[in-house]
């Protein structure tokens, strides 16, 4: 009886917070609309930046929900796994990202920081080419990038990897909480940057890696990171796309 029921209470979980991200997620892609056509506050001259800076700061609301709903469904695993973490943690296998067996993370986070940024840079600097943009607007926004990029990776891996690692840890397997997380991930980005299928798929593949380490290493350190630099090289892209004529 006890175990049809804890079988009852895991799907209702589930439900529950694949259920939170998809509001968190329509909430976020909705919002954008509203703000390109109406912002909330004018505080810079660029389109681009005023954009970011209205949709960072309701990214950062939707963020601190979702911190309070994740800590409420779990309240242990939520403790362990906001935090930095184990950074040097052994990794577990996982062969189409050559990840090799008990390899630390630090050596695992470092590559895959190395090759997840060459493979969006490469992406990014084709769609730069496609427009023709001038680089040297690049060093005037160069701090607002930084900021942005900061806010949107810490506020994305709060939303879809604590949010989604955390309550389910325990419930599921492993590979399962990475899918589910990748997905969820994924799906949102086909309106994105990259876009279309691609740019889903790529995401995907970010979002379970990034879900795997917070996972294996009890913390959000290389997560945040490497999505961070993809951030820096997405958002300055865009910004510097701005400025075309």
């Amino acid at each position: 009886m006890y175990f049809f029921q804890f079988c009852e209470m895991e799907k209702l979980k589930t439900i529950l917070v694949i259920g939170l991200i998809l509001v968190y997620t329509s909430i976020i892609l909705v919002v954008p609309k509203y703000i390109k056509q109406s912002p909330f506050f004018s505080y810079h001259p660029n389109s681009y930046i005023n954009f970011q800076i209205n949709y960072q700061l309701i990214l950062l609301a939707i963020t601190a929900l979702s911190l309070t709903t994740t800590y409420f469904l779990s309240k242990a695993n939520f403790m362990n796994y906001f935090s930095i973490g184990n950074i040097s943690a052994p990794a577990q296998e996982l062969k189409l990202f050559g990840i090799k067996q008990n390899d630390s993370w630090i050596k695992t986070g470092v590559s895959l920081s190395i090759i997840i940024s060459i493979v969006t840079g490469l992406f990014m600097f084709f769609q730069i080419k496609g427009v023709g943009v001038d680089w040297s607007h690049l060093l005037a926004g160069i701090l607002w990038i930084v900021l942005f990029s900061l806010t949107n990776s810490f506020g994305e891996e709060i939303i879809y990897r604590l949010g989604i690692v955390s309550p389910l840890s325990g419930l599921m397997s492993p590979i399962i909480v990475y899918v589910i997380s990748a997905i969820l991930f994924g799906v949102p980005h086909l309106a994105g940057m990259p876009s279309g299928l691609i740019g889903a798929t790529m995401a995907g593949l970010l979002g379970l890696v990034l879900a795997k380490s917070l996972f294996e290493t009890n913390g959000l350190f290389w997560a945040w990171l490497i999505h961070f630099l993809q951030d820096v090289i997405i958002i300055g892209s865009l910004y510097l796309m701005s400025f075309k004529k």
